[in-house]
């Protein structure tokens, strides 16, 4: 596998890097992520392709600079974590109208890009908005190459993957534990991590006081992934309100800790409405071998659903499918609200989903069970049961 420094010289080569290069030649570009993902890397090694500057909000000598607009001399810069600076959608809309023809700006920071985008004055027309996710098998196996949605449905699959679909299924997407690829590591990765989110970040975010339960949440997360989330139990085990509890979550998804998928209920005859299923961006979290297998899938379908709306492919969703007769598919792929694939994630049954064959023929679209057991190929119809190291590959 190769080495932490290896991936670290080569960053530019993730596979947004063309893109955002292309788009900064039109527009400003944001580029949000979770915390150590890769993105102020990224955003280094574009400027080293392309020259510019960067500039820290966290350092004050950066931040007379930007208040200063010094930084208006050059022709392409950096701006990491402005959105600590509460007027930066003013400021950033001022700079564009008027300097956008002769600036390029790339806007570097965590979810709290998307949180102040929601409030005040718009950017609209003015940037494009990019997620940078976890690494995955597409990306560690070709990051220059991401396929379009329908050509993915017809692509041969890939072979020769299973070591590294174990290595990031352990380890995990994000690049300094998974290049490290030891135990240590990983585990002082999680702590050094954990503890920067909630003394940090969701202190900058929120005002929060009970710190010391919201990181007991956050270690009773894992076992809840991969069901239906039950904030009641939440509630009882924290001994808070429940709406206490669902504002804690609602943050997590802001800081890109979890993210949650609802249930797709077009065209379902005694589908559920309400529940939802939780995920975790960082899935070595999870100690389940089952659950983590199916964070995983969730997390590569995930990131394929943020890449191909982020570059305008459509309006790719991802949902679960569950009925009151019980029958239930983990995920499932929409395009413009129609159902467009259903993937199935079992560790090792190859024998198709009762559920999963179902909604396929009621759907009539492709219907894929994900197994993580290796040289696995088998198709009928509209389903195909497939090992997980040669199918994900060809997805971001």
């Amino acid at each position: 596998m190769p080495s932490f420094q290896w991936y670290m010289n080569r960053m530019d080569e993730r596979s947004l890097a063309p893109s955002i290069l292309k788009d900064l030649q039109e527009k400003f570009v944001l580029l949000a992520g979770p915390r150590q993902v890769g993105k102020t890397t990224l955003a280094k090694k574009i400027l080293e392709k392309s020259g510019g500057k960067y500039y820290n909000w966290d350092l004050a000598e950066d931040r007379q600079s930007i208040l200063s607009k010094e930084f208006l001399q050059e022709k392409f810069v950096v701006l990491d974590e402005l959105h600590k600076y509460d007027r930066w959608k003013n400021f950033l809309k001022g700079v564009y109208d008027k300097y956008h023809e002769t600036l390029k700006i790339l806007v570097t920071g965590s979810a709290r890009l998307d949180v102040y985008q929601r409030g005040g004055d718009s950017l609209l027309g003015r940037h494009f908005l990019y997620h940078l996710h976890p690494l995955t098998m597409g990306e560690l196996s070709a990051p220059q190459k991401i396929l379009k949605p329908h050509d993915l449905l017809a692509a041969s699959v890939s072979t020769g993957g299973h070591d590294l679909f174990q290595n990031l299924l352990k380890w995990g997407g994000f690049p300094e534990p998974f290049f490290k690829g030891s135990e240590e590591a990983h585990n002082r990765w999680s702590l050094r991590r954990n503890d920067l989110l909630v003394r940090e970040d969701i202190v900058d975010l929120t005002n929060i006081q009970l710190l010391s339960l919201v990181e007991h949440l956050m270690i009773l997360l894992p076992s809840r992934v991969a069901s239906v989330l039950s904030v009641n139990s939440l509630k009882e085990d924290l001994q808070v309100a429940y709406n206490t509890v669902q504002d804690w979550l609602r943050v997590f998804e802001r800081l890109y800790i979890t993210f949650t998928l609802g249930p797709f209920t077009q065209r379902v005859q005694r589908a559920i409405h309400k529940e939802k299923k939780l995920y975790l961006w960082d899935w070595s979290q999870i100690k389940d071998e089952g659950k983590r297998f199916e964070n995983f899938v969730a997390s590569h379908l995930w990131k394929a659903v943020h890449y191909w709306r982020d570059l305008g492919f459509g309006l790719f969703e991802l949902w679960f499918l569950r009925d009151r007769d019980r029958r239930e598919v983990d995920f499932c792929m929409t395009l413009d609200r129609k159902p467009w694939l259903l993937v199935e994630a079992k560790v090792s049954d190859t024998q198709p989903s009762e559920a999963l064959q179902y909604f396929s023929n009621r759907f009539q679209v492709r219907a894929l069970q994900i197994v993580s057991a290796r040289d696995v190929e088998k198709r009928s119809g509209l389903t195909t049961v497939m090992s997980a190291d040669r199918w994900f590959p060809l997805l971001p």
